[in-house]
């Protein structure tokens, strides 16, 4: 079992997405050239490191037709994101390193809008670009000690940290991709589109017939790759919508030779795989799991089933009280944990700012 994950995890990283992880390790060597030493590299190499990274990633997620406003964002705020996150950890000066932090939150704040949350992004700049940065600020500034320190032009094991960081981002990859990867899904939608745009009953039919398991076609291995994107209620309708198609459209009319409809039954399941992909691999909560009311309705609740006034579910006209009331009662273990970190942060922050040449405590 052990061999079978390790071969599955080179073919992804070698074989698969070799032009990934050459970014990866561009990017991993950039940020081990660039973090503080006494006697450092030559800047330009991790510079360098970086723009070669940054050029990889462009070329392999930068496709053809891409050129709508969403990907352009999306690629713009990751990009600053990543520049950001590489100041951070590579800055001398911890003045310096929060506001790099703030171009990280600033950009992800971004991507929280391309997803429709708009309150997150609010909530987020007020908290973390506002109040969190500015509680650095002050800590790094009550937290300066008397007398010469190296402790800032100086990085800890980097070789170690390096391999660490980057070894945990490429298993974080593999997993992305294997629970929501869409390439084997994007391929099925592929052979219907090229099988939809046949003119002969033959032809069709052949294309259809083509699977990669015994007693397959087209029909049956959407339906399987559809079944391992979650338990989510879409997808299981979506599965049930193929195996209806199959029955009802698809067989009729390869058994009459009709060419019209069995053009239309793979136009329709052409589209039943676009709106599959996306929702492939959205992460379900525990339908066990019992939330109050006030933390909205459940994501295996069916969509017919949710209040809706022109296409859009009706929120409540006290939502901002509404999302308050989810915090301190579905949330509220989560709530008292977080404040007790920031407790604990804020007397750590007090202990070192007391110390001084000579005292004990």
């Amino acid at each position: 079992m052990l061999f079978g994950d390790l071969a599955s995890l080179f073919h992804f990283l070698v074989i698969a997405h070799g032009g990934a992880t050459a970014a990866l390790l561009a990017g991993a060597a950039a940020v081990y050239l660039l973090l503080p030493r006494p006697h450092g590299f030559p800047p330009w190499w991790g510079y360098g490191s970086a723009l070669l990274s940054m050029l990889l990633l462009v070329a392999i997620l930068v496709r053809p037709g891409s050129g709508a406003a969403e990907p352009i964002l999306f690629y713009s705020f990751s990009v600053l994101a990543i520049f950001g996150g590489g100041l951070l950890i590579t800055q001398r000066n911890p003045a310096r390193a929060a506001l790099a932090f703030t171009l990280v939150v600033l950009s992800s704040c971004g991507l929280f809008l391309l997803l429709a949350a708009p309150f997150l992004t609010a909530a987020t700049i007020i908290i973390y670009a506002g109040a969190i940065i500015v509680t650095f600020l002050f800590v790094l500034m009550l937290a300066q000690q008397e007398g010469p320190s190296n402790a800032d032009q100086r990085s800890r094991e980097p070789l170690l940290a390096t391999i660490a960081g980057f070894a945990l981002l490429g298993v974080l990859l593999f997993f992305l991709h294997q629970n929501y990867g869409t390439d084997e899904l994007e391929e099925l939608i592929q052979r219907a589109r090229a099988a939809a745009d046949m003119t002969s009953a033959d032809e069709i039919e052949a294309a259809i017939a083509k699977s990669s398991v015994p007693d397959g076609n087209l029909f049956k291995d959407l339906r399987r790759v559809i079944a391992l994107g979650g338990r989510s209620t879409d997808l299981h309708d979506l599965g049930d919508a193929v195996v209806n198609l199959e029955l009802n459209e698809w067989q009729p009319a390869r058994m009459d030779k009709d060419v019209g409809k069995m053009r239309a039954a793979i136009a329709r399941l052409q589209a039943i795989g676009e709106e599959a992909a996306s929702v492939y691999g959205q992460a379900q909560s525990n339908p066990h799991r019992r939330l109050s009311e006030l933390s909205g309705p459940a994501s295996t609740q069916p969509r017919d089933a949710i209040r809706r006034e022109n296409g859009v579910p009706r929120l409540p006209a006290e939502n901002t009280a509404y999302l308050g009331r989810s915090l301190f009662t579905d949330y509220l273990l989560s709530v008292e944990v977080g404040g007790t970190l920031l407790l604990v942060a804020t007397f750590g922050a007090i202990v070192i700012a007391n110390r001084r040449p000579g005292r004990t405590s």
